[in-house]
């Protein structure tokens, strides 16, 4: 390569050096781990809440020296995180703007969600005794707490169905109560949630947040002595993974780094070309990782930290090379020697890159970026081996005599073997034919949450907290699919009424559910139909009433409310186009052209009996996401053996390609497929807990 070719090369590296530095954030995003099945509809709502409004919830318990002062503080933290960019609300107690919302959407339409059974449960309760009892709960209840509300609302729904639908609602909340506007725990900690905006997974933005919670918190503490902060986030875990990432790339490339250099120099013995046999791996990394940036923004901690380990891949290019420079006959120009090399070069970056193929053929979105990065990092770092390092390296080099006297007992050791080569042949006759009995007995393990070690002292923290706030069970949930969203909506309808039975024989605790604020318009209509059948309700209601003690004209605008055509039942449409919609957003959404509905539970005892009260509801699951996650896992792991299997089979066609002839093909391919079956089999003879990512780890090995 000439001089204006190494330096336009040079400056080509300056630009994606400073291009990588001034964008590379490394994160980690467990989701890029998880199986891409878009025509799955379950695997996508397990994708969609994965990243959904109540994953990007953390939960701040503050706890004082009294309920006053935990309270104190917890006001004066809800100011500054409120304030910081990654946050999209912060709150700390009941809204009340929300309760007027709920009056405007709900009251005029509350008698369309009187029963989710009108046909059946209605006359019951309508009929003489029923009105009587209730005309006098609404008498005592007048003098209770509840009368300012009450007295807004008696005269135009003596029924109660407004208040039904606020008691639906205040069950959906969590279980707090509240001092001076603020949500307090039973055991006396204020409670805070913020609404991130950014994925729980996204681990940057998300350290980012972290960090100003634990700032804000201690500007507090110093105003508000003795109180103790406790979280429950995804995101807090995603940024302790993140960290743990982090310290695993700076450990490889480390490891990688010192390794390949004290093996380096202690047979070749020169700096100068030690730095030169570094650029080749070097540039590929930094060519894999501005394209990486440039096709998706962003790259994963995990692919950086598998690059980092190509380094002792790609330095064998160059090392190579330099070998043959040393032992060329003196006045060899280096371009002759290249020459020689190409082929076999060429070669073994093919049959490593053949290897990655499969890798890229997998279902799963970071391991394909994995191998996209190992393929082209492997490409760069051959053609600057074949270009620029001979450039460098400049006339021919003494061998050490280290390396003279460890090549000669290792070429005596291989003389001394081949004459004993039919005595050896078992040894690989046996590892082929025992390698399949060994493998079948590997203890695979298909458990997602054993790829990261969580944090005993953060998990036993985080679930103090959620007990605190709510007994529901992230994990669990019932799952309907319909075409679309009134669909959703109406088969919502039975899944509620199914499981509020099980609830009554004590199999459920209970629900946050979409059924507590919508019901199907069919629905909706069949309960004013009811209502309204009978012609002698509103008298029957006004003479109840007035036996109870109330003025005979006290319930005009009831009666006005049943002469007049109702407003159009509530939609999924209407309750999104107000503030309501944050209490939907993880309860309903699109599974690409069709509409889940999610229900989650609350101290599920009896799992049998929820799945035997769904059973005949098509399309409607008890989804228990972590089995179902490892489920999956555990398919794509075969897939991803397959692929591998794929990408060894791609390697023999490269060496069957190069060498035109079956032994020599055979003899290159062998070790490495007797490496990968042996060490299996170890494993299996050993009984090492296997996973996906000790198969994919033996694409190095081979």
């Amino acid at each position: 390569m000439t001089r204006a070719g190494l330096a336009g090369a040079t400056l080509a590296a300056a630009a994606m050096l400073v291009y990588c530095v001034t964008h590379l954030e490394p994160g980690t995003d467990i989701t890029n781990f998880l199986p891409d099945r878009g025509s799955a509809d379950l695997a996508a709502v397990s994708t969609q809440l994965a990243d959904s409004a109540l994953t990007r919830t953390i939960v701040l318990s503050i706890e004082g020296p009294t309920t006053a002062e935990a309270v104190a503080a917890a006001q004066a933290l809800a100011g500054p995180l409120g304030e910081h960019p990654e946050v999209a609300w912060v709150r700390s107690g009941v809204d009340p703007e929300l309760l007027e919302h709920v009056y405007d959407i709900y009251f005029p339409r509350r008698y369309y969600f009187l029963s989710v059974e009108p046909e059946r449960e209605l006359p019951r309760r309508l009929e003489r005794g029923a009105l009587a009892r209730r005309a006098a709960d609404a008498r005592q209840e007048l003098a209770g707490p509840a009368s300012p509300l009450l007295k807004r609302i008696l005269t135009a729904d003596p029924l109660g169905a407004f208040r039904s639908i606020l008691a639906r609602a205040r069950d959906q909340q969590p279980a707090l109560r509240t001092v001076d506007g603020q949500f307090v725990s039973s055991d006396g900690r204020a409670i805070l949630f913020v609404r991130g905006r950014a994925s729980a997974f996204d681990s940057r933005p998300q350290t980012r947040l972290l960090r100003h919670i634990e700032e804000s918190f201690a500007a507090v503490t110093a105003r508000h002595p003795g109180l103790i902060l406790e979280q429950s986030s995804i995101g807090r875990f995603a940024a302790a993974t993140e960290a743990s990432m982090q310290r695993d790339v700076r450990l490889i490339a480390s490891c990688s780094f010192i390794g390949v250099a004290i093996l380096f120099m202690l047979f070749l013995r020169s700096p100068t070309r030690f730095a030169i046999c570094s650029v080749p791996a070097l540039a590929g990394m930094l060519t894999a990782t501005t394209l990486g940036l440039l096709w998706k923004g962003t790259l994963d901690s995990l692919t950086i930290a598998f690059g980092a380990s190509l380094i002792g891949i790609a330095i064998d290019y160059p090392i190579h090379v330099l070998v043959h420079r040393s032992l060329a006959p003196a006045g060899e120009a280096s371009t002759t020697t290249i020459r020689r090399l190409r082929g076999s070069l060429t070669v073994a970056a093919l049959t490593t890159m053949a290897s990655f193929a499969g890798l890229v053929a997998t279902s799963f979105p970071g391991f394909r970026e994995i191998g996209s990065f190992a393929i082209v990092g492997i490409a760069v770092a051959l053609a600057v081996t074949l270009t620029i390092v001979p450039a460098l390296l400049g006339p021919t080099l003494r061998v050490p005599s280290l390396s003279v006297a460890v090549a000669g007992r290792l070429a005596s050791s291989v003389a001394h073997l081949a004459r004993w080569r039919l005595w050896l042949l078992p040894i690989p006759i046996v590892c082929l034919l025992g390698a399949p009995f060994a493998i079948r007995h590997l203890a695979w393990v298909d458990d997602l949450s054993r790829l990261t070690e969580q944090d005993p002292a953060l998990a036993a923290e985080d679930q103090r907290v959620r007990e605190r706030v709510s007994q529901l069970d992230p994990g669990r949930f019932v799952v309907g699919i319909a075409p679309d969203a009134p669909a959703a909506v109406a088969l919502n309808d039975r899944i509620g009424a199914r499981l509020e039975r099980v609830i009554e024989e004590g199999g459920l605790g209970g629900t946050r559910s979409l059924h507590a604020l919508l019901w199907s318009t069919d629905l909706q209509r069949r309960n004013w139909e009811t209502l309204t059948a009978d012609t002698t309700l509103v008298s029957r209601v006004e003479a109840a009433f007035t036996e109870a003690g109330f003025r005979a004209d006290a319930l005009a605008p009831f009666r006005e409310a049943l002469s007049h055509p109702p407003p159009p039942p509530l939609t999924v449409e209407d309750l999104e186009a107000t503030p309501l919609a944050s209490l939907t957003d993880s309860l309903l959404f699109d599974v690409g052209d069709r509409t889940a509905v999610v229900t989650y539970l609350r101290d599920l005892r009896d799992p049998d009996a929820v799945r035997a009260a769904l059973t005949d509801l098509d399309d409607v699951h008890l989804f228990e996401q972590r089995s179902f996650l490892n489920d999956i896992y555990a398919e794509f792991r075969v897939t991803t053996l397959r692929q591998i299997m794929l990408g060894t089979l791609f390697v023999a066609l490269v060496l069957l390609a190069r060498y035109r002839r079956w032994r020599p093909a055979v003899a290159a391919f062998l070790p490495s497929v007797l490496v990968a079956l042996t060490v299996l089999s170890a494993f299996a003879l050993f009984g090492v807990e296997t996973n996906l990512l000790h198969a994919v780890s033996l694409i190095l090995v081979m």
